[in-house]
């Protein structure tokens, strides 16, 4: 009896050992998986974005892949939510592109700029230009010359050239040049007084009103073309007295006329 219960006293002891060292080793292989999974976790979350394991920042604890807790399903919904809103919102903006690129169609545009154009207000009284430079000996002598051959010069008050040639010509000799203002009574689109709009040339502009200043001299040399002119152009000395030349029926050397300062 005493042999036996020696015997089973160390049998005890062998289990004990037995089970000793299976706990140890279980312990230190959970241990050693648990520090491999959060190396391999945090490898792969570093270079791929994504790791086989979710893992807590405060207990490094570590759940496998499909087990979710309640933050990642929030999240997942949150994620959702957000992806569903920035599908709504680019469905929104191509339709608001589809809108506005039939909004923009050329006819509609042009619908648009017909509208724009009716509802503009625009009101400019008359004021007559008054050129302040003085008039050469040569300028007096070409308005001189303009006068007796019946020049006429056609322009509005508001063109910039027009007044150009008017301070070319210079103040006395635009008395005795004949001035044709093709807008005497201003220009008027939806005035606020309610007058009526004028947004065209006086009728007796009517052929002299395509382009300003418009120079027009009587030819009388040339039946089939009775006027001759020029328009659109400011012109100098030189010019006006080839001008009159040509009105005459005069012809002018091109060849000196380029050549040389002015034309006697």
């Amino acid at each position: 009896a005493r042999t036996r219960f020696t015997n089973l006293r160390h049998l005890h002891h062998f289990y004990r050992r037995k089970m000793s060292g299976a706990i140890a080793s279980t312990t230190t292989s959970a241990s050693f998986f648990a520090t491999t999974t959060r190396k391999v976790h945090r490898s792969t979350t570093s270079k791929r974005g994504s790791s086989p394991c979710v893992v807590s920042s405060s207990s490094e604890e570590f759940s496998p892949i499909g087990e979710k807790d309640d933050d990642d399903v929030n999240n997942n919904n949150n994620n959702n939510n957000v992806s569903s809103s920035r599908r709504a919102a680019i469905v929104s903006g191509f339709s608001a592109v589809l809108a506005v690129s039939a909004s923009t169609s050329p006819a509609a545009f042009a619908a648009d700029k017909d509208e724009e154009k009716k509802k503009k207000v625009v009101a400019v009284p008359y004021t007559p230009y008054v050129p302040q430079s003085e008039s050469s000996e040569e300028m007096l002598e070409v308005a001189k010359q303009l006068k007796d051959a019946g020049a006429r010069l056609y322009g509005a008050f508001w063109c910039e050239n027009c007044n150009k040639q008017k301070e070319t010509l210079g103040k006395e000799a635009m008395e005795m040049i004949e001035y044709v203002e093709c807008f005497p009574d201003g220009v008027y689109q939806n005035a606020p007084d309610g007058r009526a709009d004028v947004t065209k040339p006086a009728e007796f502009c009517g052929p002299y009103s395509e382009s300003w200043p418009m120079w027009v001299l009587p030819s009388p040399s040339t039946p089939e073309t009775p006027e001759i002119g020029v328009q659109g152009k400011v012109l100098k000395a030189k010019e006006l007295k080839k001008l009159v030349k040509e009105a005459g029926g005069e012809k002018v050397d091109l060849v000196k006329y380029f050549t040389t300062l002015e034309v006697k």
